[in-house]
């Protein structure tokens, strides 16, 4: 029996921890049915389960996985399993996962984990979309492990219209946000400047 057999078979245990690694198999050699097999185990009443089929959709690259993981972000009762979720969709960028990763932005009763993962990924996308969500992000989040990340995605996107954001933040409680809302200030400067010479 090859090993993907075997994986394929190991998904029929009634041992979670068995199931889980047989996802990860089939994750790591990326069959044609891969997304076939995974699919089931998204909506398993163990969410180590679903967060384990949520990893390995973005370990297989298959775009058909799109819609299956932005459902799993916006519905999973489990925050684990949305953050699994959030995370395999940097594997691919496409329009309607910044409109989920957006989305994220504006839920309530939020933790740490998904609205970090959101912050690094909106600088994938280098609109005035992302940017509107990012400067949310660090202009009012409460936590300052989410300002730092949205602090790094929006010096990415940088442009003249955060010249006064970055103005704001140069207020923040974080040493660390304040050094890159005055870096992004002085590469903006030096670029106008540029731009005169």
């Amino acid at each position: 029996m090859d090993e993907l057999q075997k994986a394929i078979s190991e998904l029929q245990s009634n041992n979670p921890e068995i199931i889980e690694l047989a996802l990860d198999k089939i994750g790591t050699l990326k069959p044609d049915n891969a997304l076939e097999l995974i699919i089931p185990f998204l909506s398993d009443s163990n969410p180590e389960i679903r967060e384990t089929a949520a990893c390995n959709l973005g370990d297989i690259n298959d775009n058909r996985s799109i819609p299956y993981l932005i459902e799993l972000v916006r519905t999973d009762s489990e925050e684990s399993v949305r953050s699994e979720a959030l995370s395999s969709l940097e594997s691919y960028k496409q329009p309607e996962i910044l409109k989920c990763l957006v989305e994220e932005v504006h839920r309530e009763n939020k933790s740490r984990r998904p609205r970090q993962i959101v912050a690094k990924q909106l600088q994938n996308y280098n609109n005035d979309q992302s940017i509107d969500a990012l400067i949310i992000l660090l202009l009012e989040d409460e936590d300052v492990y989410v300002r730092i990340f949205a602090a790094d995605s929006l010096l990415e996107l940088n442009r003249n219209r955060l010249y006064e954001v970055w103005q704001q933040a140069l207020n923040d409680e974080s040493t660390y946000v304040r050094e890159i809302a005055n870096k992004a200030i002085i590469n903006l400067q030096n670029y106008e400047n540029l731009k005169l010479a």
